[in-house]
Parts: structure tokens; sequence; C-alpha cells
């Protein structure tokens, strides 16, 4: 049971490893240089101009948040693909092929999932939550 985890648990303590110790490194051994110039935000190339707290709009936050959900929710087909001869068949799975017959268990599965989805679309798009005007 432990042996299943070393490799990962290996990885995990380099990669932990190695970002202290090169944050030691830029730390001890980096040269410091503090000039004005270099105390100045920098943004995108540019000087900054005007006062930092400008109110954004609104408009862009309810799409992005849309966005993702629905991208969260399809990345969830992801499983249900790898997992879809199991699930469509409906006795013993030998070598991709089923023994007993098939079942709609899993394209079942699917479409009520896409209905929720295609409900859920309809819903934002009739209360007017993703148009830009």
């Amino acid at each position: 049971m432990g042996s299943d985890y070393t490799a990962a648990t290996l990885a995990i303590l380099a990669g932990v490893g190695m970002a202290v110790a090169f944050s030691a490194l830029a730390r001890f051994v980096g040269e410091r240089r503090v000039t004005r110039a270099k105390q100045i935000p920098y943004e995108a190339g540019s000087d900054p101009v005007g006062s930092p707290r400008v109110r954004m709009p609104v408009r862009f936050y309810p799409v992005a948040i849309l966005f993702l959900v629905f991208d969260i929710e399809v990345a969830f087909l992801y499983p249900w693909a790898v997992n879809f001869a199991s699930l469509s068949c409906a006795g013993q799975l030998v070598k991709g092929t089923c023994t007993a017959g098939v079942s709609w268990l899993g394209l079942g599965a699917l479409m009520l999932f896409m209905v929720v989805l295609l409900v859920a679309l309809a819903y934002v798009w009739r209360k007017r939550a993703i148009g830009w005007d």
C-alpha cells in the first residue's frame, strides 16, 4: 500500500526541495542593487498611469464564471469516456466485448448530463447572463 505512493511522494519532495533550494540561493547568493527604477510597479512594459483604484465593469465576470462552470462540467466527460465500455456492458467485459449484451446505462448517463447542461445554458441565456450588450 505504501509503495504505491512512493514515486509520487519522492516527486513532490524533490519539487519542494528544489523550490526551497533555489529560493535560498537567490536570497543568499544573489546580488541586491536597489534602484528607483526597480521600485516602481511594472505593467506590461509601460509606465503606470493613473490610480490603481479604478472601478472595473462587472459585465465580464458573469461570462467568465459561466465559462469556468461549463468548462469544468465538460471536463467530467473524460472519466465517462474512459469508463464507457464498462458502463455500457450488461454482462462481463472480456477483451473489449460484452458477453451478455449491451446496456444503455453509459449512454443514458451521458444524455442526462448533457440535458442538465443544456437546461442550465438555456436558463442563463434566457436571464441574459451571457450577453455582452
